[in-house]
């Protein structure tokens, strides 16, 4: 194992520690986690409330792992399908209600 020190109170430190055990300081940064339980809420966030998904689908994104990396592919997939869904939702609703307004105003002006 490589030995390296604390950049805060230079304590030997092994090089696969993230915290540094004496001061608690950051070594490197701790690599995200890719269990299902996240996966899931990931994948929820990311259909259920699209922008959002996007934070952490390209925080995945930069990961070096290739799991993460398709967490995070997976991610902003769904967010983009999801923003896609809801701009042709509300488009059609829209319009509906423009038809329906247009029909409103024109039986009145009959009258």
């Amino acid at each position: 194992m490589d030995h390296s020190a604390c950049p805060s109170c230079n304590l030997p430190v092994l090089s696969v520690f993230y915290f540094c055990p004496n001061c608690a300081k950051s070594l490197r940064p701790k690599p995200l986690s890719t269990s299902i339980g996240n996966q899931i809420g990931i994948y929820l966030l990311s259909a259920l409330v699209p922008p959002f998904g996007l934070v952490p689908g390209i925080k995945y994104l930069l990961q070096k792992s290739g799991k993460a990396k398709a967490v995070g592919a997976v991610a902003v997939l769904l967010t983009i399908i999801s923003i896609a869904l809801t701009v042709q939702f509300a488009t059609n609703v829209i319009n509906q209600f423009n038809q329906q307004l247009n029909s409103q105003l024109q039986i009145n002006q009959l009258f």
